[in-house]
């Protein structure tokens, strides 16, 4: 019963996430050498192909950068067919299976960002619940220059 309703918070934690992705992914504009540099990286990590087999591939990778606080992000989209829980509970595990940690933004029991050390820098993880007409979701992930990102 915990599990259902840690689920229902983090559906809509990401929702509201996903309506500020399509904001934040629309601006690319200010990406330095650098920040091209940490997209290319970012781009190879596996957890970005890893999805259910009900979930379909939609698109290559977007990516974009934010040049006031030096953060970059690198996504994949996906068109569902089953049920969100499912999903969640798919890239949790395959999450920890690979390696990645809940973040310590989080509190209390629900886990919506997940944290790994990727060449010295932490790269955040998170799959965020696009408002669009088919529910796409997306698989993010987003580092900082700085070293000050978020999920």
């Amino acid at each position: 019963m915990m599990k259902r309703s840690t689920i229902a918070v983090l559906v809509a934690v990401c929702v509201g996430a996903g309506a500020a992705w399509v904001a934040f992914s629309a601006s690319t504009d200010g990406c330095t050498a650098e920040d091209d540099r940490l997209i290319a990286s970012l781009a190879t990590l596996g957890i970005l192909d890893a999805h259910p087999a009900h979930a379909k591939p939609q698109g290559g990778r977007g990516s974009g950068c934010d040049s006031v606080y030096r953060t970059v992000s690198v996504g994949q989209a996906y068109r569902p067919s089953g049920q969100v829980a499912e999903m969640l509970s798919f890239y949790q595990d395959a999450a920890i299976m690979d390696g990645w940690k809940p973040s310590p933004e989080d509190e209390g029991g629900v886990v919506n960002c997940f944290v790994k050390s990727v060449g010295g820098r932490d790269v955040h993880l998170s799959v965020l619940f696009l408002e669009t007409e088919d529910d796409d979701y997306e698989v993010n992930v987003s580092s900082s220059v700085s070293g000050r990102s978020r999920c």
